[in-house]
C-alpha cells in the first residue's frame, strides 16, 4: 500500500488490485465464451478487433484462470500497458456484445440438471428465474381476487342484497378496477422478463423499478376511471369499455393514464408557459404630465431642453392641430 501510494504520487500508473485483476479477466472470459457458444463460429464473426481477443485471452493466462487457478503473484506482475491492452479489448467485446454483460449471463445462467435441488426447481435456478416466480405469485394473487371478487358479486346479485351484502358488492366493485391495474402490470412485466432473459440481457438490479412499476400500474387501474370512459379508434368510432377493461389497459400500458392526464389538462388548464411569459410584450408605466412639468422647472442646460421636447411630443400627442 505504502509502496503504490508513492507510485500514485509520483505520477506513475499504478495497477489495480489482484482481486480486480481477477474479477475483469473472469467477466471478458465469460462474455467470450458467450459470444463464440452463441453462433460466432470464427473470431470474425464476432466484429472485434483480432487483437482485442488476443489481449483477453493472454491475460486470462497470465493470470492463471483458464487453468482454474488464480495467481496473486502474476498479477502483481503485470504492467500497466498489458492490462491496459487488456482493458480495451474487453471494451471493444463489451461493445460489441451490448446489451448483454458479464452480470446479465450470470443472472440468467442456471444451474446443469443434475445438480439442482427441489428448491431450485420450484424457486429458480437463477437470479432471473426467482424473480419471475415472484411475479408469478403476484400475477396469481391478482388473478385469485378478480376471480373470487367477480363470484362473490355474482352470487349477491342472485341472492339479494342487504345492507351487509350491498356494501360489501361496493366496495368489491371499487377494487376490482385497481386488481386489474396490478394484473395488466404484471403481464407486462412477465413479457418482459421472457424477452431480456431470452436475450441473456436480464439486469437483476432493475427490481426497484419492476416492482414500482406494478404499484404504478395498481394506482393507474383505479385512477383511469377518473379520466376515461371511452376509447376512440382510428376511424373516430367510439369504444365503450368496462372499468375492468380499462384498468387492465391502463396497467399495462401506464403511458396510457398519462397520455390521458395530458390531453384533459391542456383542455381545461390556462396554456400559460415559460415561452408565454418570454414573448409578452412588456408592460409600459403610464407616464404623469404633471411629473414631468416638475422635472423640466428643476433641471437645467440639456437637460431642460430633454424635458421640453418630451413635453412637446406628449401634449402634441394629445391635443388637436388648429384649423
Amino acid at each position: 500500500m505504502a509502496k503504490d501510494a508513492a507510485a500514485a504520487a509520483d505520477g506513475k500508473p499504478v495497477s489495480p488490485p489482484p482481486g480486480h485483476m481477477a474479477q475483469q479477466a473472469a467477466d471478458a472470459l465469460l462474455l467470450l465464451d458467450y459470444a463464440v457458444s452463441s453462433g460466432a463460429k470464427t473470431i470474425d464473426d464476432l466484429r472485434i478487433p483480432q487483437d482485442s481477443v488476443s489481449h483477453i485471452e493472454t491475460m486470462a493466462a497470465r493470470l492463471g484462470l483458464l487453468d482454474g487457478q488464480f495467481s496473486q503473484a502474476a498479477a502483481r506482475d503485470v504492467a500497466t500497458d498489458d492490462w491496459v491492452a487488456f482493458e480495451l479489448g474487453y471494451y471493444d467485446l463489451a461493445a460489441a456484445l451490448a446489451p448483454v454483460t458479464a452480470e446479465t449471463l450470470r443472472n440468467t445462467q442456471g444451474k446443469p440438471r443434475g445438480t439442482r435441488s427441489w428448491c431450485d426447481i420450484i424457486c429458480g435456478d437463477s437470479p432471473a428465474i426467482r424473480f419471475t416466480r415472484r411475479l408469478w405469485a403476484v400475477s396469481i394473487g391478482f388473478a385469485v381476487f378478480v376471480i373470487l371478487s367477480t363470484w362473490y358479486q355474482n352470487i349477491m346479485a342472485l341472492w339479494g342484497d342487504d345492507n351487509l351484502t350491498a356494501y360489501r358488492r361496493v366496495l368489491l366493485e371499487l377494487l376490482t378496477p385497481w386488481a386489474y391495474g396490478g394484473l395488466g402490470a404484471c403481464v407486462f412485466l412477465l413479457r418482459s422478463a421472457h424477452f431480456f432473459i431470452h436475450q441473456r440481457s436480464f439486469d437483476i438490479r432493475r427490481r426497484p423499478e419492476y416492482y414500482n412499476r406494478i404499484l404504478l400500474g395498481v394506482i393507474a387501474g383505479g385512477a383511469i376511471l377518473l379520466f376515461v370512459d371511452h376509447i376512440t379508434n382510428e376511424n373516430g368510432e367510439i369504444v365503450q369499455l368496462s372499468s375492468a377493461a380499462l384498468g387492465f389497459l391502463a396497467g399495462y400500458n401506464t403511458d396510457f393514464l398519462f397520455k390521458a392526464i395530458e390531453r384533459i389538462a391542456a383542455a381545461i388548464l390556462p396554456k400559460v408557459g415559460i415561452d408565454t411569459v418570454q414573448n409578452a410584450p412588456p408592460a409600459t408605466a403610464p407616464v404623469d404630465i404633471n411629473d414631468l412639468a416638475q422635472r423640466l422647472d428643476k433641471a437645467k442646460g440639456a437637460d431642460k431642453d430633454f424635458y421640453k421636447s418630451l413635453l412637446a411630443q406628449l401634449t402634441g400627442a394629445r391635443t388637436q392641430p388648429k384649423k
